[in-house]
């Protein structure tokens, strides 16, 4: 199958597979749109999640706009990421982030693209609102200081070696012609400004806005090289760019709405507060800002938004897969070990602070030189790492605790080492009164082998035909839906003798009594006095 020319097709296909929400109802972007999609997040089984999209959309003030709204779109659960990766199934797309990775496809640069069926520059931008005419909602009202740019793909280009960065970072809506930029210090965009200043020069800047979920996935998943190569892989062929009309840059053709401008390297102004994916709100602090130069737009244009903010969300995910993919890649392809099976960043840690490594000891798995490997990733490292065996679901919490339990003594399997901090926005840090030091901060990680070390009894649930028995039963008195949580049925973990399954298989035919007169022949004097 093809995969999607653009966003239109993108939300047909989730559409087509009951994925999308289309609401027709008049709503208000700044304080109707981000709460009513929120309740999914905090109210739903992630297998219920939708992307959503609104078409009757107005601000505070009333006014009106022509350009609908998409919102949670590319990532409101791992089905739909997985459909997005062009893959059957969530479990199949690590291994696609690897294949990816590993054979790019360069982009093909096009000499037009519907991304600029029109275009507002000058005076014509001006009578237009500038970026006011795009419905940009506010996502934490009664928190956040206006609308924010939450899926906004800044593309800049090194002033060194002319590599391109497609990397998603907010931006504060402050006036029609300027537009807060937040990015931490050691990310691509402030690396690109960095070397601008240096120069003496300002950073040409765009911001692509609505794109099909390839370019999106590859502009949050902390890619170590270019992001539109790799897009391209995932997509089976190449990008098509386009350039823009006043800066020297390339962005992706089928955009929906492209804001092209200047970021100054001479100085910054205050931007925030923001709700942030950590679950907290993102402290006001000096950045950059761009001052925008011209808007072009598709003219059947959507404005496509990510949902932030508290975990579990949409960014969560985003975020949270395509880093899994990336771990995945470096422990598999690049340090090439065996037994790797999964790597989960759990949705209510915000994808960040938390890390499962499900693995085979048998097939060669070192549970701690897996997870010392993460701890040594530069900025991406959960302080949280967990090392369980291949039966462990390590998605689900409970499974992982079970694990912890009983699978590891803490004298034993765990290890506490430094890590390099990798926000200013984890509060336990510092305090927000002096988050100035916070990234100075020393920062650990606990490492945990959870996994078992020596053959153990078999779980203690009823094996699996008794369960799936008992599931026709379920079905038949027409009770409530289940969905079953690893593991929902015993199995051999080896420590279980041929006189243990005798017992149980007399039970099972209703004999045993004579396990009874067995146990009568073991009989002894108890120990001691």
């Amino acid at each position: 199958m093809a995969y999607y020319r653009d966003l239109h097709e993108w939300l047909d296909a989730l559409e087509a597979k009951g994925y999308l929400n289309r609401i027709r109802r008049r709503i208000d972007k700044d304080t109707e749109m981000h709460p009513l999609v929120r309740l999914q997040f905090r109210g739903l089984n992630e297998r219920e999640r939708k992307g959503w999209l609104f078409e009757n959309i107005v601000d505070v003030r009333g006014n009106k706009f022509d350009i609908p709204v998409a919102l949670a779109v590319m990532a409101p659960s791992r089905a739909v990421y997985a459909l997005g990766m062009a893959v059957d199934a969530p479990e199949q797309i690590a291994g696609k982030w690897a294949e990816a990775q590993t054979h790019p496809i360069p982009p093909r640069v096009v000499e037009t693209g519907p991304c600029q069926e029109i275009v507002y520059e000058g005076r014509k931008l001006d009578e237009a609102g500038g970026a006011g005419m795009l419905p940009v909602p506010i996502s934490t009202p009664g928190f956040d200081s206006g609308p924010f740019l939450s899926s906004g793909h800044w593309v800049t280009k090194d002033p060194e070696t002319g590599e391109y960065n497609f990397g998603t970072y907010r931006g504060q809506i402050k006036s029609p012609t300027r537009i807060g930029l937040f990015a931490f210090a050691y990310q691509d965009v402030s690396q690109h400004w960095k070397k601008a200043r240096a120069r003496k020069m300002p950073l040409e800047a765009a911001i692509v806005i609505g794109c099909t979920p390839n370019l999106s996935y590859c502009s949050t998943a902390r890619l170590t090289s270019a992001e539109y190569p790799i897009a391209g892989a995932i997509a089976g062929g190449p990008v098509e760019l386009v350039r823009c009309k006043t800066v020297d840059l390339l962005v992706p053709a089928r955009s929906e709405i492209v804001i092209e401008g200047i970021i100054p390297t001479d100085e910054v102004e205050p931007e925030g507060p923001f709700g942030e994916f950590t679950g907290y709100m993102a402290h006001r602090a000096p950045d950059k800002f761009m001052n925008v130069k011209c808007i072009t737009r598709r003219r059947d244009a959507i404005f496509q938004a990510f949902l932030s903010q508290f975990p579990p969300s949409e960014s969560s995910v985003l975020r949270g897969v395509g880093l899994e993919g990336l771990i995945f890649k470096i422990l598999t392809v690049d340090k090439k070990m065996k037994g790797i099976v999964e790597v989960a960043l759990p949705d209510a840690a915000g994808s960040h602070g938390v890390g499962v490594v499900r693995m085979n000891r048998a097939a060669g798995a070192d549970p701690m030189a897996a997870l010392n490997i993460i701890a040594d990733m530069p900025r991406a490292a959960p302080k949280i790492l967990v090392a369980v065996d291949e039966d462990i679901d390590a998605r689900d919490a409970d499974a992982v605790q079970w694990a912890m339990s009983y699978r590891m003594q803490p004298h034993r399997d765990i290890q506490i080492r430094d890590i390099k901090v990798s926000t200013g926005l984890d509060f336990s840090l510092a305090p927000p009164s002096s988050r100035e030091q916070a990234a100075e901060q020393r920062g650990s990680a606990i490492l945990i082998d959870a996994t078992r070390k020596w053959e153990y009894p078999p779980v203690s649930l009823p094996r699996r035909e008794f369960m799936d028995k008992a599931q026709e039963i379920w079905r038949e008195l027409e009770l409530p839906a289940l969905q079953l949580k690893n593991p929902w049925f015993g199995y051999n973990l080896g420590s279980w003798s041929e006189e243990d399954q005798a017992d149980a298989e007399r039970a099972l035919r209703g004999e045993h009594y004579a396990t009874g007169e067995v146990r009568k022949t073991g009989r002894a004097r108890p120990a001691g006095k």
